[in-house]
């Protein structure tokens, strides 16, 4: 996403340089209340970190300078790293607007409950403007001024909540016009004076009611404020508000934001591979191969962490690099492993072998979590004094955007990531600072990820500028809390006066669409008979399982301009007695549900289709499965055998399925 405010950098600086001139005067006031008195280029120590502050004069200059017939006129974005306090900002620029501008009324928007439940801990009795000294005493106006309601869970109060309080906080949903609570809580809100809207984790927003309901407000806005870290999504759209500060993963690590990242993987030298049966567990034969032969195999990326065996060893990595962050700790705090998992069913089975087989206190948390469980999520950090803390959370598409616990230092990745957007976001998870007692703001904090080789993972870590050291040896022991490498070289503009504007399109130039594409052969017909075609695919029912890996050793993996590698001796984890892992039965069939919607939007995709025609596809699959594996039974009155036979085949369905030509285009042309 472009940044919109580099064209105006040169006069940005001149205006600081020349005291800021063209502010009211109650705007000066307050600035010059926040800055610090040694140095005007800073803010008041306690306050706001320095690319807070940056992000902070950018919003003032744009909207009393500049002006939003200049920029910003659907809002300003801030792009700041996970862990960068985004937060703290909003917080101020509330101060400032109520102080400076009498603005009575602010509008938080959320995309879920996890975000809402963190504002509202900052929000709640103005805790954040006293944490951080953000309310000057000459304007007479303190943290209980800033009065909360928070919509949803039976906290709101209705038309009365919205008139009498200062700052509303709710999920973006709540004002939506599709429901009868969303038309009255909009309805309040523009009866009552103007507000300014802070739309946080606003990469969430491009979606067709979510940008009608920031229009609809538009008209009481007095201004409109972004927050993300991520503002380019994986589907090429955007927040429609105009970037005005990008502080990166790179700045961060240069000043010391945020924890460093470190990936680690193992080095596999053998792999033993048992050929079993899906229908009745025999084990037909048992074959040991070395790693360079296993693509060959055509394994799946994600067996390489969820069979049993290499899961076990995935984990121990993971508890191996608890332990190196418990040592850091120092008691201060307990170091927590956070766990990410795909689906219900792997989530289970996770959590089980850490609880069961490793012996480590973890919990669950899915989309069908009690709202307890969210909570102690919320709360792991704080489980230290109850003497029994948690030392592992498995999150199954919950634990994402706005779930902050500083006390992660460790992410196990039981899944493969697709999206750059979702990738990142969970990496993000562990990149916040911990900040409690005993704790220098120097001293080196690590976010330790442990990774497969076969997940390909490698785009992402280029996202954090991975970088290798060469000829670490199997048994060198290198501590990285002692020696990590210099921080990447912070990207500033340094010319900003030859930064030039992106030229509009030339109306005169009119693309034909004739342009030569090669010799490319056009796809396959659809197949009218696809049904007879489809029911006379042939399956072999058996699968290969993972059941022993011989690992040299772990490969460690700093991410940042100067990195290095090294290389750990590999873990060896006894297998307990009695340590079976049985997954649910609702979270098998939920599995089988998911693995089917997946596929079908896979093989729709593949066929040159856009994927809103994944239902044909999906009624087609969900057929085909009941009758070659659940004896023709609803996956909802199917035998617990049945769903684990169907559950393991759904990789050969994708596959022969999608090898047949016009199989799937004949699905979508000719199913009635």
């Amino acid at each position: 996403m472009f940044n919109q405010f580099a064209r105006h950098e040169e006069a940005f600086r001149d205006w600081r340089r020349d005291g800021m001139p063209g502010l009211n005067p109650e705007s000066y006031a307050y600035v010059e209340f926040l800055t610090s008195e040694d140095d005007d280029r800073q803010a008041r120590e306690g306050t706001l970190w320095p690319h807070q502050w940056e992000a902070f004069l950018r919003v003032v200059y744009a909207h009393e300078i500049l002006g939003r017939a200049e920029i910003g006129a659907d809002g300003l974005l801030l792009n700041i790293v996970t862990g960068g306090g985004k937060t703290a900002v909003i917080a101020a620029l509330v101060a400032w607007l109520r102080i400076a501008h009498g603005v009575q009324k602010f509008v938080l928007l959320c995309p879920n409950l996890i975000v809402r439940d963190r504002l509202e801990d900052d929000f709640q009795g103005g805790k954040v403007f006293e944490d951080r000294g953000l309310l000057s005493p000459a304007s007479n106006i303190g943290p209980s001024d800033f009065d909360l309601t928070t919509l949803g869970a039976g906290k709101e109060g209705g038309w009365s909540s919205l008139f009498s309080a200062s700052v509303v906080l709710g999920n973006i949903h709540q004002f939506y016009q599709s429901n009868k609570s969303g038309q009255s809580n909009l309805a309040g809100l523009m009866n009552g004076p103007n507000f300014a809207v802070f739309n946080d984790e606003a990469h969430n927003s491009p979606a067709t009611e979510y940008d009608a309901t920031l229009r609809r407000m538009r008209e009481k806005m007095v201004c409109r404020v972004d927050t993300t870290a991520t503002p380019d999504r994986a589907d090429g759209k955007m927040p429609d508000s105009e970037m005005i500060y990008e502080y990166s993963v790179t700045d961060a690590l240069y000043d010391g934001i945020i924890a460093t990242p470190v990936v680690y993987q193992p080095d596999i030298k053998t792999v033993q591979l048992t050929y079993t049966d899906a229908r009745t567990g025999e084990k037909r034969r048992v074959e040991e191969i070395d790693w360079d032969e296993v693509d060959r195999l055509g394994l799946s990326a994600t067996q390489w962490v969820t069979d049993d065996e290499p899961m076990r060893q995935q984990m121990a990595i993971a508890l191996r690099r608890v332990e190196e962050q418990e040592r850091r700790a120092k008691g201060r705090y307990q170091p927590i492993l956070f766990v990410v998992a795909v689906c219900k069913a792997d989530g289970e089975k996770a959590a089980q072998t850490l609880n069961s087989y490793f012996k480590v206190k973890t919990l669950l948390v899915t989309e069908d979590s009690e709202e307890a469980d969210r909570k102690k999520a919320q709360e792991l950090g704080r489980e230290r004094k109850s003497g029994k803390p948690y030392k592992a959370v498995v999150s199954v598409l919950m634990l994402r955007e706005g779930w902050d616990v500083p006390e992660v230092g460790i992410i196990l990745l039981l899944r493969k990531f697709s999206s750059r957007v979702y990738g990142q976001q969970v990496i993000g998870r562990g990149l916040r600072r911990v900040r409690t007692k005993g704790m220098e703001p120097v001293e080196p904090q690590i976010c330790a990820v442990v990774d497969h080789p076969k997940l390909d993972h490698q785009w992402l870590w280029d996202i954090f500028n991975a970088r290798k050291r060469e000829g670490v040896l199997l048994d060198d022991l290198f501590d990285e809390g002692e020696d990590l490498p210099e921080p990447p070289p912070k990207q500033e503009l340094v010319n900003p006066d030859l930064v030039i504007d992106v030229p509009p399109i030339d109306p005169s130039v009119v693309d034909d669409g004739e342009f030569d594409i090669g010799d490319i052969a056009p796809p396959p017909d659809p197949l009218q008979d696809w049904r007879e075609v489809m029911e006379a695919i042939e399956y072999d029912p058996t699968v290969l399982e993972i059941t022993k890996l011989g690992i040299a050793g772990v490969t460690g993996q700093e991410l940042g301009s100067k990195g290095w590698k090294t290389v750990h001796s590999a873990p060896d984890p006894s297998d307990p007695v009695g340590s079976s892992v049985t997954v649910s039965d609702s979270a098998i069939r939920d599995a089988v549900r998911g693995g089917m919607l997946e596929l079908a939007e896979e093989l729709t995709v593949e066929a040159g289709y856009a994927a809103g025609f994944k239902d044909r596809v999906y009624g087609a699959i969900v057929r085909h499965v009941r009758g070659n594996f659940m004896n023709g039974n609803s996956l909802g009155l199917a035998e617990r055998a049945e769903v684990d036979f169907a559950w393991k085949m759904l990789r050969q369905v994708k596959e022969k399925v999608g090898a047949v030509p016009g199989l799937v285009a004949g699905i979508i042309e000719y199913d009635d």
